[in-house]
């Protein structure tokens, strides 16, 4: 733990994905919070998505980060704040975009007693 999934919409032809998910880790195992091994990233291209009603012609970044629970809210918040830093830095395209990109992080708590795991 933690999980990131993160969902993009499709207009980011340019997004790198691996650079994506390799700033996120790297700022996640800077806090030393995590270890290494533990930092689970995933990034999933929206092909169909509307924004409004009438297709305004805006992007979008969601990034969901899965906590166990127990962490203080100060945390989370320095957390989300660390992830949204890294989505306005847009070190992850390769190319200048000409509309506006809504960049979005939920932070989001998981009870430890239904969070099970093995390693085989």
């Amino acid at each position: 733990m933690p999980h990131i999934i993160t969902n993009y919409s499709s207009n980011l032809n340019d997004l790198d994905s691996l650079q994506l998910l390799k700033d996120v880790n790297t700022v996640l195992l800077d806090t030393m919070l995590f270890s290494e091994h533990d930092i689970k990233s995933r990034i999933f291209k929206d092909q169909n998505f509307l924004i409004g009603v009438n297709g305004i012609q805006d992007a979008y970044i969601h990034l969901k980060l899965y906590l166990l629970s127990g962490r203080s809210e100060a945390q989370k918040k320095s957390l989300g704040g660390l992830l949204l830093n890294i989505l306005e830095q847009k070190n992850y395209l390769k190319s200048k975009i000409n509309f506006k990109i809504q960049l979005c992080v939920e932070v989001i708590d998981m009870p430890k007693e239904n969070y099970f795991k093995s390693t085989v």
